[in-house]
């Protein structure tokens, strides 16, 4: 992560925030940040997390890939250690000199047979019987070990294969980074509402349980690199799902420093880390432990509206699907009335029309439409397909 943003503009709620200082010691990590003053708004705030504590929660820890680095450099070091042992051992055994020792060595590990030099004593030979399969071993291990790392990489971490080349091509695609429970089901929601995925993970385990088509990324989605590579440059909107605030704290301010007209929304353990993701730039902040609790209080207490609800969240009980269509200034909508969707072949409802000052309820069908307005539709798919072509073009 870089120690200096320099100032911008969050988009949450309109809210200024001037430079961001992020310092990072070996096991805390502490965001300050100094906003310009906004009536109604704290001009500090900060956020101070621990790794240690979110790496039980969190896949960031990527133990797996950090083993792979781990048995590599061990046999490395154990093949190191066999040359050194190797040659001391025919120098005074055999009697030979350093380049001549060592030269036996390597064309007794490598098997290509005996020519101008070979053992001659009993314990030369003892040695020989020894080296031979333990260096075979390692350095047959060390080529097993590096080619599936190889085949991990082409595989699971997009490489410069295919994978890489269809993120290429991607436009307007969310990017949701990390796949625990929250991530999963973010990123399969999206995939049933018909949008295209890309899912940023570290974790190699759970890569292998991403389905090809959300389109894996392997790691850290804090680095700036990770992001281009799931293509931050032409996406919609960037879904930040990790457990740790703090870390979704920095990922805001990365790829709002990345893209500053980017949508990025983020979880929240509390309303009160809300606030601070709203400070950082979030687009939009949801907070599933207090959405969870207020719905299951709601539906204690007025359980026929947690119904209603829960009917226009899921929208299959009521026969269609529910999304919004913005009126582009192109569009051939602009201009026209609610009333006149019936005539030109448009199905569905529309449930609310959010306009820049206000928002509708149930409109009217004498409502003229203008660019820019947002219409919360249900309806059947080829109905919400056909008011999306008329509302963008």
């Amino acid at each position: 992560m870089p120690h200096g943003i320099r100032k911008g503009r969050g988009t949450g709620n309109g809210s200024h925030w001037g430079t961001i200082g992020v310092t990072a010691a070996t096991t805390t990590i502490t965001v300050a940040a100094t906003p310009t003053r906004s009536p109604g708004r704290e001009p500090v705030f900060s956020v101070e997390g621990r790794y240690a504590d979110t790496e039980a929660e969190s896949p960031l820890a990527g133990e797996s890939m950090i083993g792979q680095r781990s048995r590599q450099t061990y046999l490395a070091v154990a093949i190191g250690l066999l040359m050194v042992i190797g040659t001391a051992g025919y120098m005074v055994l055999e009697g030979l000199g350093l380049l001549e020792a060592l030269y036996l060595l390597v064309i007794t590990v490598t098997t290509v047979g005996y020519g101008d030099l070979h053992p001659v004593t009993t314990g030369g030979r003892i040695l020989t019987m020894l080296v031979v399969p333990i260096g075979l071993l390692l350095v047959f291990g060390l080529g097993v070990v590096t080619m599936a790392g190889r085949l991990d990489d082409m595989l699971f971490r997009g490489g410069a294969g295919a994978l890489r080349r269809r993120i290429a091509g991607l436009k307007d695609h969310f990017i949701v980074c990390g796949y625990g429970r929250l991530g999963q089901g973010t990123a399969a929601m999206l995939k049933k509402l018909g949008g295209t995925v890309v899912v940023v993970e570290r974790d190699p385990d759970r890569l292998r349980d991403i389905p090809p088509d959300m389109h894996p990324v392997a790691g850290d989605a804090l680095e700036e690199e990770v992001l281009l590579q799931a293509g931050i440059q032409r996406a919609r909107s960037v879904i930040a799902t990790f457990s740790a605030d703090t870390l979704n704290v920095y990922l805001v301010l990365e790829a709002r420093g990345l893209r500053p007209d980017i949508e990025v929304i983020a979880t929240a353990s509390s309303r009160e880390a809300g606030r601070r993701l709203y400070l950082a730039g979030a687009s939009r902040v949801v907070s599933p432990q207090v959405l969870g609790a207020d719905i299951l209080a709601k539906s204690a207490y007025n359980p026929a509206v947690y119904q209603v609800m829960s009917d226009m969240i899921g929208a299959e009980s009521l026969g269609g699907t529910i999304t919004q269509v913005v009126i582009a200034p192109e569009s051939s909508l602009a201009g026209r009335y609610l009333g006149d969707f019936k005539e030109l072949g448009i199905g569905g409802r529309v449930l609310l029309v959010r306009t820049p000052t206000s928002t509708v309820l149930s409109p009217s069908g004498d409502l003229r439409l203008e660019a820019g307005w947002v219409l919360v539709v249900i309806g059947e798919a080829p109905d919400i397909e056909k008011l999306e072509r008329m509302a963008s073009n």
